[in-house]
């Protein structure tokens, strides 16, 4: 069977959990508006695309983004909305980590921005501490699926594709890593993603 020697691990949905439903109630808490409103304005764009990659700072993502929700909030106001997002981590996968460092390099790949980045990696560090790299979009200014944002992650590791597992909760972005010859594995749950690995012959 295949010997794998890196793991790249997505982050929310895989490592941690999220709800974008803490954003929107947040932000009506707030401006008084209707949740429900808030949540059919909200789209995820060409400018939140270009957030991700760091194209664009947080006072035009801001800007553009409460325009879009026809909100007057303060700036605050919209990044505690914007951050609340962030729930507990993924039931048993510190043990995991711990258990996959001791046979193969680990490093994250994640689609994140400005004001996320603030936030994330602070409460998530016991978690975090276990990769050897954690790759953030707006950082590398290239986001999932692009190829160059596995390109950057694989010239890390000096790997070939074919070396490495890819996880992550987005099949898109699953499809874009298999279609460079990444092992990929769509994430819908911490048992299914343990029994795909252990069937690539991964030992935990």
């Amino acid at each position: 069977m295949k010997k794998y020697q890196a793991i790249i691990f997505d982050c929310g949905g895989v490592i941690f959990d999220f709800s974008p439903d803490n954003v929107f109630n947040h932000w009506a808490m707030v401006s008084g508006e209707d949740v429900d409103v808030i949540r059919q304005r909200f789209v995820l764009d060409e400018k939140y695309h270009k957030f991700e990659k760091g194209e664009i700072d947080a006072v035009l993502f801001r800007k553009h983004t409460l325009n879009m929700l026809e909100l007057k909030i303060s700036d605050e106001d919209f990044d505690n909305g914007w951050n609340s997002i962030y729930m507990d981590s993924v039931h048993g996968i510190e043990q995991l980590l711990q258990e996959l460092k001791s046979q193969y390099r680990l490093v994250a790949l994640t689609n994140t921005n400005e004001i996320h980045a603030r936030k994330w990696p602070i409460l998530y560090a016991s978690l975090l501490r276990h990769f050897e790299r954690v790759f953030s979009s707006h950082e590398i200014q290239a986001r999932k699926p692009e190829r160059k944002a596995f390109e950057i992650v694989l010239e890390h590791l000096e790997l070939n594709a074919d070396d490495v597992i890819f996880l992550d909760d987005n099949p898109e972005y699953v499809q874009a890593a298999s279609n460079m010859d990444i092992a990929g594995i769509h994430v819908t749950s911490f048992k299914q993603m343990v029994e795909e690995l252990r069937n690539l012959g991964v030992r935990i």
